[in-house]
């Protein structure tokens, strides 16, 4: 059994691994020139109790011609939501929870696209999780940003979306 720990060990040893501190977020190499168009697509329903429930698709197109890493946005500091309410002011975020996720990545290849689903407009920075607490019957506008190399490389965002939140059920 024990030369079987050592053989496992050794062979782990070989696996690529990348490991960052806690609230640490890694970069990625990024080609020079490389581009990615961000498009965010939203919608919200009030669920039980009132809730407004968010949800959508944040889809990252590879605008060039060779297949290019990206990092997940699940990573830290790689998508955000900026939220603007009726007047134009930034509706600021609040905080959830102290969060430490892995790091993954993704290869997108040329001219395709990588859709990332998401069920609330939450996101992590360095080792927070924010997320937004939106109204009933209130439109915002909403727009992704993304860091496909982390925090250290470009950053891309979306268009400005319109996110109308249905009134609040009536009651029967």
């Amino acid at each position: 059994m024990k030369k079987l720990t050592i053989l496992f060990l050794a062979f782990a040893s070989l696996l690529p691994a990348v490991i960052y501190a806690i609230g640490e977020a890694g970069g990625t190499e990024w080609p020079q020139g490389a581009t990615v168009a961000v498009e965010l697509r939203v919608a919200a329903t009030i669920g039980t109790n009132d809730q407004v429930k968010v949800s959508g698709d944040v889809l990252i197109t590879n605008q060039g011609s060779q297949p290019l890493t990206i990092q997940s946005p699940h990573n830290r500091l790689v998508l955000a939501f900026l939220v603007l309410d009726p007047l134009g002011n930034a509706v600021p975020p609040k905080g959830l929870a102290k969060v430490d996720p892995g790091f993954e990545t993704h290869i997108v290849p040329a001219r395709s696209t990588y859709t990332h689903h998401f069920e609330s407009l939450d996101f992590l920075t360095g080792s927070a999780l924010f997320g937004y607490d939106l109204s009933p019957g209130t439109s915002y506008r909403v727009i992704a940003v993304y860091r496909p190399a982390g925090p250290q490389g470009p950053g891309f965002t979306s268009q400005e979306t319109n996110l109308e939140i249905p009134p609040k059920n009536k009651q029967q």
